[in-house]
């Protein structure tokens, strides 16, 4: 009896499929990249605050309201680059929210940044 458990267990354990979660796809700098100058006016700065806060051109806007602002922005210029800056006493979902958000608004000029 115990022979036919464990040739169980080591079917169900060789069988078994495990879910592979995929994270954020980033293209990290390397070493060797170099700095680009931008415009000012081509960057939109999004900040990631301490208590679930988020602000946008000195303005305090929700989480909702991210894909439309960057949406808006972007049909204004197709070359924005909006930098979300987080604070590091600032949620770690906050700022995959606020991510998530510039994503669906299908920005691909995204940079990351972190202030005290």
């Amino acid at each position: 009896m115990s022979d036919l458990a464990f040739l169980l267990l080591i079917f169900f354990v060789v069988t078994t499929t495990f879910a592979i979660e995929e994270g954020i796809p980033l293209a990290l700098p390397g070493r060797s990249s170099s700095s680009t100058r931008v415009d000012a006016s081509d960057v939109l700065e999004i900040h990631a605050l301490a208590g679930g806060r988020v602000e946008a051109q000195g303005q305090s806007i929700g989480v909702t309201n991210v894909r439309r602002l960057v949406e808006q922005a972007l049909a204004a210029n197709p070359d924005l680059i909006v930098l979300l800056t987080a604070q590091r006493s600032a949620e770690y979902g906050l700022m995959v929210d606020v991510l998530d958000e510039i994503k669906l608004a299908n920005c691909r000029r995204i940079s990351l940044k972190t202030v005290e």
